[in-house]
């Protein structure tokens, strides 16, 4: 039995659910609303002490953290196979996972507290943004989003992100115009790794920045031509109200 506990605009739960999919593994779906900080709730730090989402259940164990869950489904479920077996591709694959982690989901945070988050949490109170600050397991990432709801947009911040974001797309580019997929000849975690981080561009009407990066823009139609992506993606309704603010 696998449960996943997820919210459906969550970058990393994006992830697993590309996993899961590409996987054809059934899972129960526990939906966690990050915007009504039902991940501060006791119930949900008791299973996951960092108050983040997505966590997997697997027979009544969780697991935590997106790559590692990821890395967790190939290990246990073998069957589709989802990393090269080739030790330089896989070794390929690898460094494209830890990119996201490290680079990508990094820069793409300005931009979506400052046009997703904020216009949501600036309707909230003080009082209401104070038990959030209190009720918060990460005291560093509370402050983050309270000061995302009262101060004006960090305009600094976003530039230098989508600059980051720029550099990062190029360097996919390069990667793309020598390999089919980011690992190698093979659909793999790397892609799936990198796969929410243009939806989430595309969220931000943000896709121009591929307009002359073919490569790119070869991976990306085939990535979304994969039924998992479809699957995983969130339709409209469950998206950030503001999505599709331009910046």
């Amino acid at each position: 039995m696998l449960t996943l506990y997820h919210d459906w605009r969550s970058f990393c739960s994006i992830k697993v659910r590309l996993c899961l999919a590409e996987k054809g593994l059934p899972w129960e779906s526990k939906f966690v609303d990050l915007m009504k900080l039902e991940h501060t709730r006791p119930e949900y730090l008791a299973l996951n002490p960092n108050g983040v989402v997505p966590t997997l259940v697997h027979d009544g164990v969780p697991i935590h953290e997106s790559t590692l869950i990821n890395e967790y489904l190939e290990e246990i479920f073998p069957e589709v196979r989802l990393m090269p077996v080739n030790p330089v591709e896989r070794a390929r694959a690898r460094f494209w996972v830890k990119y996201e982690d490290d680079v990508l989901h990094p820069a793409i945070r300005p931009a979506t507290f400052a046009m997703m988050m904020s216009p949501d949490l600036a309707r909230r109170s003080d009082a209401e943004l104070a038990a959030m600050v209190e009720a918060h397991p990460n005291k560093a990432r509370a402050e983050e989003l309270v000061k995302a709801a009262r101060a004006p947009i960090d305009e600094t911040k976003v530039e230098a992100a989508r600059q980051t974001m720029g550099r990062a797309l190029e360097r996919m580019e390069a990667r793309l115009s020598e390999a089919r997929w980011l690992g190698g000849r093979e659909y793999s975690l790397a892609d799936i790794a990198a796969a929410p981080f243009i939806d989430r561009l595309e969220e931000l009407n943000l896709s121009g920045l591929w307009s002359t990066k073919p490569a790119l823009k070869d991976w990306i139609a085939r990535t979304k031509e994969r039924p998992a992506y479809r699957e995983a993606i969130p339709d409209n309704s469950q998206r950030f109200a503001a999505a599709y603010h331009p910046l």
